[in-house]
Parts: C-alpha cells; sequence; structure tokens
C-alpha cells in the first residue's frame, strides 16, 4: 500500500444509532433513492478502507450504477471512477462521473484496466450471475480488489418489494403477493429477480482467480462471522458483500481467507493510481 494515504478507520460498519437512520432511509428508499445510496455507499467506503484497500488515486469501475451513489463515494475518497449500466439513472444530484452504457456481462473494456472494480445489487437480477462475476474478475488489474454485494434470496428483503412472500417461493410466492397486495411484483422471478446464494457463490470462487478475502453482511460488515455458519449466513447477511483479490496469472485458486482485519489483506492493485 507504499503511496497510497489511508485514514485511519476504527470499525468497518455503523453503530447502532447510524444503523437506525440507516434502516429508515431503506424502508422510505423508494421517495429518495439517493439518500438510502449515500447512506449505504459511505458505508462501503468505510469498510473498504477499514479493510486496507487503497482507494485514492486508483481507476475504478463500477457496474450496475443506478442513481450513482456508490461511485460518487468512491470519487469523494479520491478514485478515478467509471460508471456503467444498462440504461442512465443517475440522479442529478448525484456527482457525475464518466458514464458508459453497457451490460455487466459484456464489459466493453480490454482486460485487467481496472485497480479495483465494484458492483452493488446487480446479480439477483440477472439470468448468468457468473457471467457478470467473470467479466469483473477480468477487467480487474492483478492483485486489485473486487467488492461485489448482492441481496441473498434467503435474506428478509430477498424478494425485493415482494418480500416475504419469496419465502413461499418464487411461483407461489408470486401469487400470494397479488392476492394480498391487489398488484403485480416490481421485480419478477425469472424476469429480472433470480435467486443467488450466499454459500454457491463462495464455492464457485474457489475455481477463479481470486482470493476471498471476506465475507460480511454490507450494511453491519463488523458482524461477518455470520458469513462462517452455513445456512444462517443465507438469512442473517440480509445484504451479502464478498471483497477479493484477483491474483496474478497462473496462479492457482487461493482458499478463502477472512482475515479479522484488514490492515494486511493484499490488496495492492490500486496503490499504482494508473
Amino acid at each position: 500500500m507504499q503511496g497510497t494515504s489511508l485514514r485511519a478507520v476504527a470499525r468497518p460498519g455503523p453503530g447502532l444509532g447510524e444503523m437506525w437512520r440507516t434502516l429508515r432511509l431503506a424502508f422510505d428508499h423508494r421517495q429518495d433513492r439517493l439518500a438510502f445510496g449515500r447512506a449505504v455507499s459511505a458505508l462501503s467506503v468505510r469498510y473498504l478502507r477499514y479493510r486496507g484497500v487503497p482507494i485514492e488515486g486508483g481507476r475504478w469501475l463500477d457496474v450496475g450504477t443506478g442513481v450513482g451513489a456508490l461511485p460518487e463515494a468512491l470519487g469523494g475518497a479520491g478514485a478515478r471512477v467509471t460508471s456503467l449500466d444498462i440504461r442512465d439513472q443517475r440522479d442529478s444530484r448525484a456527482e457525475a462521473d464518466p458514464f458508459v452504457l453497457g451490460s455487466g456481462d459484456r464489459l466493453p473494456f480490454r482486460g485487467e484496466v481496472f485497480d479495483g472494480v465494484s458492483s452493488a445489487n446487480v446479480l439477483e437480477h440477472v439470468a448468468d450471475p457468473w457471467a457478470v462475476i467473470d467479466e469483473l474478475i477480468r477487467v480487474c488489474r492483478p492483485a486489485g480488489a473486487l467488492y461485489v454485494s448482492w441481496t441473498n434470496w434467503y435474506s428478509p428483503f430477498g424478494g425485493h418489494d415482494w418480500s416475504p412472500f419469496h419465502y413461499a417461493g418464487t411461483r407461489l410466492g408470486p401469487r400470494l403477493y397479488r392476492a394480498v397486495r391487489g398488484k403485480d411484483p416490481m421485480h419478477l422471478p425469472g424476469r429480472t429477480l433470480f435467486p443467488v446464494h450466499v454459500g454457491t457463490v463462495i464455492r464457485g470462487l474457489a475455481d477463479r482467480p481470486v482470493q476471498v478475502l471476506d465475507v460480511a453482511p454490507r450494511y453491519w460488515p463488523q458482524l461477518h462471522s455470520l458469513a462462517r455458519v452455513p445456512g444462517l449466513r443465507e438469512v442473517a447477511l440480509w445484504n451479502c458483500v464478498i471483497l477479493m483479490r484477483k491474483l496474478p496469472a497462473g496462479s492457482a485458486p487461493r482458499p478463502a481467507r477472512f482475515t479479522p482485519r484488514g490492515r494486511r489483506t493484499g490488496v495492492g492493485g490500486a496503490t499504482r493510481g494508473r
């Protein structure tokens, strides 16, 4: 991490007061998506700093930008950010970064050009999440950081707008929602929403050129020990985040390391500031 300034971060996630404010914004996020996005994205940057990930001066790609809160937060931390989404949904109040129209499963960039890659709440909305993950890995430089989060299926909000009916399954759940609410879900299973499970993703990453450094609940990452418990993690992580390091070409895949503190994660791709 030589040549990169990092602010000391005492803890990776919010205190009780901040957590409560974030939850209130979550329930009101349809009225103000940017306010909730900014609160969560500030937590994401704090988490990355706590884990020792260099941000300042690095070239980052954010895939699935949405309203633009996460690239705004990364840019505010000193990164040079490129945003990408299938359509431009950025809020006019967000700081503008270079924006590219594109799909996460076919990124319009050559390989190994970004020091860090982020993608939040995308995997559960694509039919082939592994195509997206493989593209994120492809464009990340060796030793660079990959920050990927999604709403895991069995979490309380796994069904998004039709939660908690998703616990009844992808066929019965929407029917129950229609019967109770009198309208169709915004996110239909098999079309715009797909079950993605924490354990499945962790196992699949074992065969890819990355090392998993941490698995945690995005909104309260200090509880990352929950990720060690199969079954429980599928519910309790709520919105799962996986932090990875891209391995050099030819490296054998390494087991997940789950370091208790991130000051020696080995993520160094952003230190070059290219």
